[in-house]
């Protein structure tokens, strides 16, 4: 049964809807005729077998070359799609405590891929013991390295290697456009996305967006400031002014008292060291000036810009950041605040190429 891949699923974690479709569709994946590879592909390492099928959610299990972990993704693939034509892809991480199923039925990013033809994965974290005592699926930045308890489990598997492998397999059974690929997050995999894919994965990825995820603070480790420039892409940042992580980590470093928002006005932003700091040292990560910004403020959205534009023979390098008023730790999708940020994220990711 191709969405097995020859390995069982627990039962546990499986989902029936996406069992019951890859049952009933799994024929139109082995129907499909071979993948154009073209433009500026480079596949480095392992791809796999792949189940898909246009219009619905398959699941996928693959063992990477770096460990023994069953590991899991979702696939959507709009209905239209044709192996004639080149599609861009869409990576979404969920957040801690989540399952690659959280980010398909909790946000609008299938509806998005089928209405504006585009390739939707949801990859899947594992599960770890962490020092409070409880289990979670956690991506593998730095800071979730210092939380595990059990050190038979480090080092952690290589969460950018699954990204990678995925996105192999992706080339070597779909016709995916490789200058057209991006990837975001929420929460931990928002932080992920910052760290650990922008910079391993720089020759993936035109460019990556985040909702609700830190991933770095005032100081960040040298290895997330890369010296090759393929690796400067882009990025687009959303938080909420009620979001409850970063509220905590402020009123812990006194920036903010108990029970207040954050702030949406620029000059209060850029007077909160627990936000302004962190902003400023991922714009300087990215190869931007920190101090040189622009910004727009409205009733529930603020915005703060640093860009470098696209000149000839260069990468253009953009931080986008927006606060948005009433937000809790979420990622904006419709339901959570009275705008769905999927397709302007999406639309904001087209405009970059690799």
């Amino acid at each position: 049964m191709p969405i097995l891949i020859g390995l069982p699923e627990p039962p546990s974690r499986m989902h029936p809807i996406l069992l019951f479709a890859a049952l009933l569709f799994s024929s139109a994946a082995s129907a499909q005729t071979s993948p154009k590879i073209s433009g500026p592909c480079r596949f480095i390492g392992q791809s796999h077998p792949l189940a898909f099928a246009p219009g619905v959610p398959v699941q996928n299990f693959i063992v990477t070359a770096d460990d023994p972990d069953l590991r899991r993704f979702i696939i959507y693939v709009p209905s239209t799609y044709t192996p004639d034509i080149q599609y861009p892809v869409v990576f979404m991480l969920h957040g801690s405590n989540q399952l690659a199923s959280s980010s398909y039925n909790n946000l609008n990013w299938d509806e998005t891929a089928e209405a504006l033809g585009f390739i939707a994965v949801f990859p899947e974290a594992l599960e770890y013991l962490l020092l409070d005592g409880t289990t979670e699926t956690k991506w593998a930045t730095k800071a979730v390295r210092n939380w595990v308890v059990d050190p038979s489990e480090l080092p952690l598997p290589d969460d950018a290697l699954f990204i990678r492998e995925i996105y192999n397999t992706l080339g070597a059974n779909l016709n995916i456009d490789c200058r057209r690929v991006y990837a975001t997050g929420f929460s931990n995999g928002g932080a992920f996305v910052k760290t650990n894919v922008r910079v391993q994965l720089g020759d993936v990825f035109a460019a990556t967006a985040s909702a609700g995820g830190a991933g770095v603070f005032v100081t960040a480790p040298g290895e997330f400031f890369p010296q090759k420039g393929f690796m400067f892409r882009p990025h687009f940042e959303l938080i909420g002014t009620r979001d409850a992580n970063r509220k905590s980590r402020c009123v812990a470093d006194g920036d903010i008292n108990p029970g207040d928002d954050l702030p949406m006005a620029v000059a209060d932003i850029t007077a909160t060291p627990c936000i302004w700091g962190p902003l400023t040292t991922f714009a300087n990560e990215l190869g931007v000036d920190p101090s040189v910004y622009a910004y727009a403020e409205g009733p529930n959205t603020t915005e703060i810009l640093w860009q470098i534009p696209n000149v000839l023979g260069s990468i253009p390098r953009e931080y986008r950041f927006r606060m948005l008023r009433n937000l809790n730790h979420a990622y904006p999708s419709g339901g959570n605040w009275g705008i769905d940020y999927v397709p302007i994220i999406y639309d904001w990711m087209l405009q970059y190429r690799r």
